[in-house]
């Protein structure tokens, strides 16, 4: 059994690639779609979306596989639980990425994505309602070209800056239909090309994307325990979590980013109760969101027919702040690798029991 931890992750690792869940949610067109429905909804035609995704998969397969590895693997001890738990998370992503489009696909989706009714869902909440009244905000032309690559203050300048002096495995790559403004991936960070920020906006980006994902990513791959690298099952939900507290203590959670990410929450709690996309943007409307970001934020929380990952922000902000309020050493694990708060006490048993072994031998 000495090397069926390796085998397992790696069979996680390429299991993940396959699934690419958010990238098959991503429609294709996605910033014509977005010019074309704003200027009518300027023009008072409320108009849905003409959705276009890649074709869809057959993922069967590897499900089984997710399935037997999870159930195979799950009583055992050590690192087995945790791997076990990322198996089933990957294989209700594999199921999502074989209905992307389909009819009531967003019930399907609050399986991987679930609104949280404990104490962090409320905390998120709360913050919501109070964030995401718009308090006016910049103009859309004002600010730098994302991918002006002859501004030293542009994002992508600032990005690779930062990618060069941390001296990450990471390229910074431009896609025009990219539906976030950054994204990471694996040795990958994607930028939204033509979007205009100011100066503080992309220095907010690159400390999320840098900082938040990829220094963990390439951390992980230096950890002796593979579990870094694949990741826990709800760690991604939590990195965003820490990333956002990483923008909060740089002082980067302004008002614009505050209302941003209510609004986003709001609208994904929309989408979980079963709002369609008209209903979803006069939802932001009514909190005096511009047309512009309403039909953004909405074509975000609706991509893939309703995947509103979105909720998972906020409720992963205010379930690491206070873990790391009662424990401050956890964070030392998240900084690691794309690790979930709930995972943190089984870790610290596994590398203990590691230490303890290495003294025994000595």
């Amino acid at each position: 059994m000495s090397r069926e931890p390796l085998t397992i992750e790696r069979g996680l690792a390429r299991a993940e690639r396959s699934i690419a869940l958010i990238e098959r949610c991503r429609p294709l067109g996605a910033r014509t779609e977005c010019a074309r429905l704003a200027e009518a909804w300027k023009r008072g035609q409320e108009l849905d979306p003409a959705w276009s995704f890649a074709p869809l998969v057959d993922l069967r397969g590897l499900r089984a596989s997710l399935e037997a590895i999870a159930t195979r693997t799950e009583k055992w001890e050590g690192v087995f639980p945790l791997l076990a738990a990322r198996a089933r998370e990957l294989a209700i992503e594999a199921e999502l990425a074989e209905q992307i489009g389909a009819h009531r696909f967003e019930v399907h989706a609050a399986r991987r994505f679930p609104v949280d009714a404990g104490v962090d869902g409320d905390q998120a909440l709360s913050w919501a309602r109070q964030w995401a009244w718009d308090r006016g905000g910049r103009d859309a032309g004002d600010g730098i070209a994302s991918d002006d690559e002859s501004n030293t203050q542009s994002l992508i300048s600032l990005m690779r800056q930062a990618v060069g002096e941390r001296r990450l495995p990471f390229r910074v790559v431009v896609r025009p239909d990219l539906v976030s403004l950054a994204a990471t991936g694996d040795g990958v960070i994607v930028l939204r090309s033509g979007a205009r920020l100011l100066g503080s906006e992309s220095e907010r980006i690159v400390r999320h994307e840098v900082d938040g994902h990829a220094m963990p990513r390439a951390r992980a791959k230096r950890e002796r325990l593979g579990i870094f690298a694949v990741g826990t099952a709800v760690g991604s939900d939590d990195e965003e979590g820490r990333a956002l507290l990483i923008e909060q203590r740089a002082g980067c959670l302004g008002t614009e980013r505050r209302a941003e990410l209510g609004q986003r929450h709001l609208a994904a709690l929309a989408v979980k109760r079963g709002a369609n996309f008209v209903e979803t943007v006069r939802l932001l409307r009514r909190l005096g969101t511009a047309i512009d970001p309403a039909i953004a934020i909405s074509m975000r929380v609706h991509r893939g027919g309703g995947l509103a990952r979105e909720i998972v922000y906020l409720t992963a902000l205010a379930r690491v702040t206070r873990h790391f309020a009662a424990d401050p050493a956890a964070e030392d694990l998240l900084e690691r690798g794309r690790i979930a708060v709930a995972a943190v006490p089984l870790l610290r048993e596994i590398e203990l029991a590691h230490a303890a072994s290495l003294t025994a031998a000595e």
